[in-house]
């Protein structure tokens, strides 16, 4: 481990390690955490060692085949695998890329080792970026608000998994706190999932005009002039009534709401850029309650209160009574 470390933290090339070198070793480590939890295939690669052995291969029989002492056990193993991705990213000159996060997020789940998910994640927007500038190395502060400082969805929804699957509340309200709750997180949904249907609104009175234009051309009872304002005033007043009915439905929609719900007050457009958010901390509600749905709302106990108070504190309600199973 300390060698595949090493190659990536001391490199004799370059100063900075590049993508590519620091997702091959966490390849490498992936692997052997493979073969360490899939206790068949370590049996299996002992008694039949297979003739075109990988460097991985190698590695993961030499550690297999080692006379150990006893207190060398696979849990320990595993644990040095999980200390030595965690040194890498936490390494001053090493760049955390989205790739390096999810391959990170990927391993240290597979182990069950999320308790450094915060700090990495937080690291992943506001850790200095290391550049090279002549014999020596700078570093500048990123923008954390930028958009490319947002964790992916699907490397967030992999370490809340995670943090869940490990029973620790504080643990995953961190990891929720420094993903889905981040500024850079809003504004990359924005851009994401707001530039065809901005785009689509910003060329609407154009192609209106356009069209109304044409109408005027093909009837002979108003003055084309006034016969294209009236058409262009009831194309827009069309396109704005099933934009304002389409953006209600959306922000309203609460089918996919199971106990977190939104407070009274908060608007339709924050509901809707902080789905996520409250749709994360719906996942830990359900995973740290009742499953039977008759004995929703009679959780009791220090964790759940604090979830209920910290939900509040983001303009959420927890067990919201008229959303409940029954009423109205």
């Amino acid at each position: 481990m300390a060698e595949l470390a090493a190659s990536v933290l001391k490199p004799a090339d370059q100063p900075i390690p590049p993508e590519q070198r620091i997702l091959y070793v966490f390849e490498q480590l992936d692997a052997i955490s493979r073969g360490l939890v899939d206790a068949k295939s370590i049996n299996a690669s002992i008694a039949t060692p297979a003739p075109n052995a990988t460097a991985t291969s190698a590695l993961l029989g030499s550690v297999n085949n080692r006379q150990s002492p006893p207190s060398v056990t696979k849990a320990s193993l595993l644990s040095l695998i999980s200390q030595a991705m965690e040194e890498i990213v936490r390494h001053p000159h090493v760049f955390i890329t989205p790739a390096v996060l999810k391959a990170y997020i990927d391993v240290q789940s597979l182990l069950h080792q999320p308790s450094s998910f915060p700090d990495v994640l937080e690291m992943y927007a506001s850790k200095p970026i290391p550049a090279v500038s002549g014999n020596t190395i700078s570093f500048t502060m990123p923008n954390t608000g930028k958009v490319n400082a947002a964790v992916p969805k699907g490397t967030a929804d992999t370490a809340l998994t995670t943090a869940i699957s490990s029973h620790d509340l504080s643990l995953a309200i961190d990891t929720i706190t420094t993903t889905y709750c981040t500024p850079a997180f809003r504004k990359a949904k924005m851009l994401r999932q707001m530039l065809v249907p901005a785009s689509g609104l910003a060329i609407a009175p154009v192609a209106a005009y356009t069209l109304s234009q044409q109408f005027a051309e093909w009837q002979h009872m108003l003055d084309p002039q006034q016969a294209t304002y009236m058409a262009f005033a009831g194309m827009m007043t069309y396109v704005s009534a099933v934009s304002m009915v389409g953006y209600v439905a959306v922000t309203t929609a609460n089918d996919q709401m199971m106990r977190v719900t939104w407070a009274q007050g908060v608007p339709l457009w924050e509901r809707w850029v902080r789905e996520e958010e409250r749709a994360a901390i719906d996942r830990v509600a359900a995973a740290w309650g009742f499953k039977d749905l008759g004995k929703r709302g009679d959780e009791e106990g220090v964790e759940w209160e604090e979830l209920r108070e910290w939900a509040g504190r983001r303009g959420m309600v927890l067990d919201s009574v008229a959303l409940m199973e029954g009423m109205e």
